[in-house]
Formats: structure tokens, sequence, C-alpha cells
């Protein structure tokens, strides 16, 4: 198996409290050993033993991986975990892969707020159903959640609106996250990531 990992790689991390969540450039990396810097406010959700969730975008797809933490190495802000990577589970699919997402969320221009209907998600941006007229040279403010009630937060720019066929009030409106957390956009990774994987095996 060709080596998918390598120095100075960026690998999110991801434990038990996804407010924990992190992403950081591989510092050194070994046959089965990775170790990062990790601040100290993101390093209070780790302990030696725990078993994390592990993604990295590489060259044929999205790895995916459950390591274990074997060292945290408070005087140098590191971390260290384990892994096999006879255990690396990869998605042969793009970065910002899309899955179906049937939620209600807000959406407001500042003035107003309206309920939209979401078809699909990414990491990069979602595609939904409205009845507002939405403008392409505006950015509005969403709120939603996934499968937790951790509201996520962010401004997004629609791109593409087109009415729905068989409707004459509905626009389908596809467009990108803009400001979007670095947690937040961990989450949704993470989230997509499970639901291709999920559907992959099915």
């Amino acid at each position: 198996m060709k080596k998918l990992l390598k120095k100075h790689h960026q690998i999110y991390f991801v434990p038990e409290d996804i407010k924990g969540a992190f992403a950081a450039e591989i510092q050194k990396i070994t046959t089965d050993c990775i170790e990062t810097a990790v601040s100290d406010k993101d390093r209070a959700y780790y302990k030696k033993g725990d078993v994390i969730e592990a993604f990295a975008v590489v060259e044929d797809g999205m790895l995916y991986f459950k390591p274990v933490v074997s060292e945290i190495d408070t005087q140098n802000n590191l971390i260290k975990v384990n892994f096999d990577k006879n255990k690396y589970e990869l998605l042969q699919r793009r970065e910002y892969t899309r899955v179906d997402f049937n939620k209600e969320f807000t959406l407001t221009d500042g003035e107003k707020e309206c309920v939209c209907e979401c078809i699909d998600i990414c990491a990069g941006g979602m595609k939904f159903v409205t009845t507002e007229a939405l403008n392409t040279a505006q950015d509005y403010k969403i709120e939603f959640t996934l499968e937790s009630t951790i509201p996520i937060s962010c401004y997004f720019k629609p791109i593409r609106i087109l009415p729905q066929k068989g409707t004459k009030q509905k626009n389908i409106v596809s467009g990108r996250f803009i400001a979007l957390k670095n947690i937040d956009k961990i989450a949704i990774v993470q989230f997509c990531f499970k639901k291709n994987m999920e559907s992959t095996n099915k």
C-alpha cells in the first residue's frame, strides 16, 4: 500500500466531544504514529488512551481512520496518536462530496427571516429550496444543525438560483459557505463522510 500520509499533510482530529476538533499539519509520521501540534484550548479534550477519529484529504479521496492517543506533550504542545494503516477507509470521492440532507433551516438578510428546506450539503456549501427571491450579489446569514443540537452559523453566498420544476413560487438555490468556522467545517466533513460510508456499505 502506498504511503497516503506524509509530513506537512493536513489532518483533522475529532475527539468524542466535537468541540475539541481541530486541523493541523503532520509534524512527524512513522509507520504507526502521527505527531501534530495542539493548542491549549483543544488539548483539554484529549487524554492518553482515547480513541478518536481522523480525516485527511489524499490524492485518491478522503481518508478516515480511528487512531489512539498515545501521548500528550504539554511542554511542547504536541499530541501523538498511534494508528493501523491496514484499517484505513478510503472514500473515492472529492473533498467536498455532497450528501442528501433533508432538513429545514433559517436564513436571514438582516431584516427578515425565512425557513428554507435543504436538499444536500457539503463542507463547501449547500443546495436548498426557498420561496424567497434571493440575490446572488448578497450574502445571507444562515443557521442549521446536523445530527447534534449544536448550531452551525455562518454566511451563505448564492451562486445559482433556478425555479423548481413544477412550481411557480419555489426556487432551488446553490451556493457556498462564507465565514464558516474551522470546527464547523470539520463537523460537516465528518457528517458527510459518515453518510457516504453508510451509503457505500449498504
